[in-house]
């Protein structure tokens, strides 16, 4: 629901390139293009859907309107199901070609109804009404209703993954059911090898609507670079109901089908009266009645151990979570281990999991097991077995004990030299310079910071003693000298290239040769303070602790359209042009979109634009007593926070408005901000750290702070101020803490390779929430761990996680289990 108020409101009819992020699909490759089946004289491709699918995006695949879809599947209830098939009508010049498909993707096909114009359109998917008329000539005299119109579509995230990677690569979007193995055969590469260029899937889990990197291969005899093309599958076949549909190859006769699907030749003719079985058409569909032969009565022999995986049930596993997690049907692994009582699954039993060589071999409609394996070499084939995540979650090499303990390289900026130049104190005396040494020794300001991440690393240290974790710590100086950071490398090449972690650098200037350091090593690069990181794309080692708030604008919009659902939600824009606050509401339009038109949700949204002028009449017309009104500034910029707060704060108390304003990250510094008005508001503010007194880990912390370094760990009222290197309490000790307790004991609890572990590590930090998510997937990472804290009505402050829930404008479908 949406209100005009104003010239001041701006109204929002959405969602243009919003719309086409949330819902489109990349077209099906083209051998799903070739499927076609004739049903009583008219052409169709059949379509099966995919998890995740609806109406929209098969119908942009196939540039159909939804309606055209409804009307060739009488049989739809109105919900789609994984598996279904549906006829897709074939509609000269529009989807009946390869080159017609394919320019799918540059437009949306809409609908004309009653009451919508050329304006209206433009409006609702973000583009210009030029665009429109340049695609619909007609469109400029008159607007039938029921006509459809072809609407340009913005430039789509592959082509912007494209512009930033290198020429050597092509980018490919992960489709509902592919698989590592599937895109080993269609791209003709080794498994392995398509792990070096994403290390991001290395626990063969592929998130749908993510990309992977496909090295391009050069042509033999010559120096250019040639595009892996899909392999053309040797037979395409797909079940449902009494059928299964077989795609006609080249040579094939219906005598010829018969035999391989064990049918009689009759059954196929009346299965597709419309087919003249003298001019079998290549690339067309035939409907085979179903075998009645069962596929697994001959199936009793000797087991290959490359038809099978072999799964030790553990504890409290059930038919059902294995058959998931492997991805093979429950009544498969029944029938395949034929002694197993599966009424009484025991733990320790070991059961028999078919692979992908297993089901060639078993599934009717194949000429033997081996055609789909001829291009690629056998030992990729058996490799895949090296990804499974059980064994990447295992601390195999006892890392943090007593023979191996975590070894640790702490990279910073101390400059100790500074501070031991603050500590000399020079006297003139008869003529004569007299260098003395304080007694009441200093750090230098430049060094204050790195020396209290310092000191929480060594309280991290003695609770991980605690813990029975043994580290062995090695501490460089790396400030800026005569020695360069590429002559430091090469200097301790020995000594860094053995440790399991690199803490650092400090800065970004030195972050490239320590970021190609660790890629060459492989050793996990914590980059801890600066949240200016130009290796966080590609380098797949690289955690980023200091994340931009760009990098989480997504999470923040979907917290904000939660809280605000079925409420008022205000969002108050700064009076001049702010590129964060332009950032931040894209995301939000895209979410409220979503939400109104995708999930039929009502979101009573409206912007209002500062002007300076009557903002707080204005303001005060937007804003209803009798419910809750979710107002969000979308800005850190000082100047417009202190206007806009006591605005609010002044119409919340003398109008008794309930208000609940939301703030950015970079609010608790605002030195200008009243936190009386915070309370007023009841303001909650995204930060990615803050301190919880009432939990005993920060009490501990803060106990032994006191005892070792005699100062607090934190400012009694840490909010609202901006800290120097002069403020007499620890900014970054709680950093260091967190930093090292959580990567130390992931290391020892899970592992080298924690970062593939789907269960969160067990840990208690202070401040912070960590909880890292990979830039792609062949990049590193960076922590998207956010709080909401929340100033409450009784004048106390709470701190709340937010959790990291996948969003569902990315089309993430997120399986627990490898796919292999």
């Amino acid at each position: 629901m949406m209100k005009n108020f104003s010239n001041r409101v701006i109204l929002l009819l959405f969602a243009g390139h919003l719309m086409f992020s949330i819902f489109s699909l990349q077209a099906q490759d083209s051998e799903l293009t070739r499927r076609r089946i004739i049903i009583d004289g008219k052409e169709y491709y059949l379509h099966v859907i995919q998890p995740g699918e609806g109406l929209f995006s098969i119908a942009r695949q196939y540039n159909v309107t939804q309606q055209e879809i409804l009307d060739a599947n009488p049989q739809l209830d109105g919900v789609l199901q994984k598996g279904q098939i549906l006829h897709i009508p074939i509609i000269k010049g529009r989807n009946s070609s390869v080159e017609d498909l394919k320019s799918s993707d540059r437009f949306i096909l809409h609908t004309v109804e009653k009451g919508q114009t050329v304006w209206f359109i433009s409006q609702k998917y973000g583009v210009d009404v030029e665009d429109i008329y340049k695609y619909n000539p007609g469109a400029r005299q008159a607007l039938i209703v029921g006509s459809i119109i072809k609407v340009p579509v913005n430039v789509t995230r592959q082509e912007e993954l494209l512009s930033d990677t290198e020429s050597d690569f092509i980018i490919y979007e992960i489709k509902p059911g592919d698989t590592l193995y599937s895109l080993s055969l269609k791209f003709r590469i080794p498994i392995n090898e398509l792990l070096e260029y994403n290390p991001g899937v290395r626990n063969g889990i592929l998130v749908t609507g993510t990309y992977l990197r496909i090295p391009r291969k050069e042509k033999e005899g010559s120096d250019e670079l040639a595009i892996v093309q899909p392999l053309e599958p040797s037979q395409i076949s797909i079940k449902e109901g009494d059928f299964i549909y077989h795609e006609i190859q080249p040579g094939q006769t219906l005598y010829s089908i018969s035999r391989r699907y064990q049918t009689d030749v009759h059954d196929i003719k009346e299965a597709n009266p419309d087919i003249n079985p003298d001019e079998l058409k290549p690339g067309y569909i035939l409907r085979i009645p179903r075998p009645k032969k069962d596929i697994f009565s001959d199936f009793q022999q000797p087991e290959d151990e490359d038809l099978f995986d072999f799964h030790k049930v553990r504890r409290k596993e059930t038919l059902f979570s294995i058959s998931r997690r492997y991805d093979v049907d429950m009544d498969i692994i029944q029938k395949v281990n034929p002694q197993v009582d599966f009424s009484n699954l025991k733990k320790g039993v070991v059961l028999k999991i078919p692979t992908d060589r297993w089901f060639i071999m078993h599934h009717p409609g194949r000429d033997g097991g081996e055609a789909g394996f001829a291009t690629l070499p056998e030992d990729s084939i058996r490799k895949m077995v090296l990804v499974a995540h059980d064994s990447l979650c295992v601390n195999a090499e006892q890392i943090g004990s007593v023979i191996r303990p975590v070894k640790i390289a702490l990279l910073l900026p101390f400059n100790l030299r500074a501070t031991q130049q603050a500590n000399i104190i020079e006297k003139i005396q008869n003529g004569d310079t007299i260098k003395t040494e304080r007694q009441n020794r200093v750090i230098a300001r430049r060094s204050m910071v790195f020396e209290e991440f310092y000191e929480g690393v060594l309280i991290a240290l003695d609770r991980l003693k605690e813990d029975g974790v043994n580290v062995e710590l090695k501490v460089y100086d790396i400030a800026s000298g005569s020695t360069s950071v590429e002559s430091f490398l090469r200097v301790h090449e020995k000594v860094l290239s053995d440790v399991d972690l690199i803490i650092g650098p400090a800065l970004s200037e030195k972050l490239k040769p320590i970021s190609d350091f660790a890629l060459k090593h492989q050793i996990k690069l914590v980059y801890p303070l600066s949240n200016v990181n130009p290796e966080l794309s590609r380098n797949p080692y690289l955690f980023q602790v200091n994340t931009p708030d760009t990098l989480v604008f997504d999470k923040m919009a979907t917290e904000i359209v939660r809280q605000a659902e079925s409420y008022n939600l205000l969002a108050v824009l700064p009076e001049a042009d702010d590129p964060y606050a332009s950032r931040l509401m894209k995301s939000l339009r895209q979410k409220v979109f979503y939400n109104e038109f995708a999930l039929n949700k009502k979101i009573n949204y409206v912007e209002y634009k500062m002007s300076g002028k009557s903002d707080q009449t204005n303001l005060e017309a937007l804003l209803d007593p009798s419910k809750k009104n979710y107002v969000v500034v979308p800005t850190n910029n000082e100047a417009t926070i202190s206007k806009i707060v006591p605005t609010l704060a002044g119409l919340s108390e003398k109008n008794k408005i309930p208000i609940h304003l939301i703030g950015m990250t970079e609010w608790l510094r605002a030195q200008s901000i009243n936190s009386e008005d915070m309370f007023q508001l009841n303001a909650q503010i995204f930060t990615f750290f803050a301190f919880d007194y009432d939990r005993t880990v920060t009490r501990q912390f803060i106990e032994k702070y006191h005892e070792w370094f005699h100062t607090e760990p934190q400012a009694v009222s840490s909010y609202f101020q901006s800290p120097t290197s002069s403020s007499g309490y620890s900014r970054y000790g709680a950093w260091g803490f967190d930093v090292t307790y959580f990567f130390v004991s992931s290391l020892a609890q899970k592992g080298p390779h924690f970062e593939y572990c789907p269960e969160p590590v067990d840990v208690d930090l202070v401040q912070f929430n960590f909880s890292f998510k990979r830039v792609s997937n062949w990049g590193g990472f960076y922590n998207d761990g956010l709080f909401l804290l929340k100033f409450l009505p009784n004048y106390k402050v709470k701190r709340v996680p937010l959790l990291s829930i996948p969003s569902a404008l990315q089309r993430i479908e997120m399986d627990s289990s490898p796919s292999y």
